[in-house]
């Protein structure tokens, strides 16, 4: 026999892909999944132009009886894996030929030893489940995952919102993590129900969106009137304003994150693990247009209260007693953009 160039994984393997006490817990596609994944340099199961080029056998065991489970059997002979299946094949009450046919080729193997019949039927079987798991693979961006040099789906998402995987490996947030946003980032005119929903999906955690915050906008020194300088900005009744800046309520919003444990609440105030992934999360739904303010609730039992000890900063994560009620507790109120790292990406 001429060796295979991908050999079949080693037997110690199987026992974590198939129990023979417990058959009916393995799928046959569950089953496939795993072969093509630990055979990551081999072809697909179903793609392989030889068949010297595949390290597993399909077959069905002929049998006369329904089947219990898919999978009858997982066999290694130290060359290649052989899949022995109940159904999805020509033999048996749920196979297309005639029922004596299944008997025939039963009483071969087991009255005669003899697996002529069976073992042509297989040549048909291992190439039609083949590809009928390929094209099942095809479908699942989960499985296509397990091989990675080949896997389309992600290319197929990033298309759908202008974006190129090979182009966007090393921005933030991680490919996969927008992706999985791309249902809302597709759309040009971004809503605050995508962000909240997608904020809330990344990091697990209730999120809400408030609208319409009031601030103060600062005024440049020629849109301010100054007595004795003749500019519009001097004009009563016309832009005339008193003060350095105007009250403005239509360009900041504010993320309202929580009741959070205190570990969570920790890494999303300033300078903690998880808040330049909020910002970049931030910037990528709505760029630098609006101003944003962060405010994050925590647990009322998660709260500690003030004590002198080294593990509590004082503004951050200090209260002065517990809460009397079991409505969250109010933490930081902060804009998250001026705690961003400058020379991050």
């Amino acid at each position: 026999m001429e060796p295979l160039p991908h050999p079949a994984p080693p037997a110690p393997a199987l026992r974590e892909w198939f129990d023979p006490a417990q058959p009916w817990k393995t799928s046959f596609l569950g089953l496939m999944r795993a072969l093509a994944a630990q055979m990551s340099d081999a072809p697909v199961p179903g793609a392989a132009l030889l068949p010297s080029e595949e390290s597993h056998r399909i077959g069905q065991r002929a049998s006369l009886v329904f089947a219990p489970s898919e999978v009858a059997a997982v066999e290694h002979d130290g060359a290649r894996i052989h899949v022995q299946l109940h159904s999805l094949g020509m033999w048996g009450p749920q196979g297309p030929m005639p029922l004596h046919m299944s008997e025939q080729a039963y009483t071969r193997v087991e009255s005669h030893h003899d697996r002529t019949l069976t073992d042509f039927a297989d040549l048909f079987h291992h190439r039609a489940l083949s590809l009928f798991y390929r094209a099942w693979a095809a479908g699942q961006s989960t499985a296509s995952l397990d091989r990675p040099a080949e896997e389309r789906f992600t290319f197929y998402i990033g298309s759908l919102i202008g974006d190129d995987p090979r182009d966007s490996a090393a921005l933030h947030p991680a490919t996969h993590a927008r992706y999985a946003a791309a249902s809302h980032l597709v759309r040009e005119a971004r809503n605050p129900e995508g962000l909240a929903r997608a904020l809330s999906f990344y990091f697990g955690v209730d999120v809400e969106v408030e609208e319409f915050m009031p601030n103060w906008i600062g005024l440049d020194v020629g849109g301010r009137g100054i007595l004795g300088v003749p500019s519009p900005a001097a004009i009563l009744g016309g832009q005339a304003t008193l003060g350095h800046s105007i009250p403005d309520c239509q360009h900041r919003f504010r993320l309202v994150m929580g009741p959070l444990t205190l570990e969570q609440y920790l890494r999303l105030t300033p300078h903690g693990d998880d808040l330049p992934t909020l910002v970049d999360w931030v910037r990528t739904f709505v760029g630098y247009e609006f101003d944003w303010e962060l405010q994050l609730l925590i647990k009322p039992r998660a709260a500690p209260c003030a004590r002198a000890r080294a593990d509590h900063r004082l503004g951050y994560s200090t209260w002065l007693g517990e809460a009397p009620t079991d409505a969250p507790v109010t933490g930081m109120v902060f804009e998250p953009e001026h705690y961003r790292d400058p020379k991050a990406p």
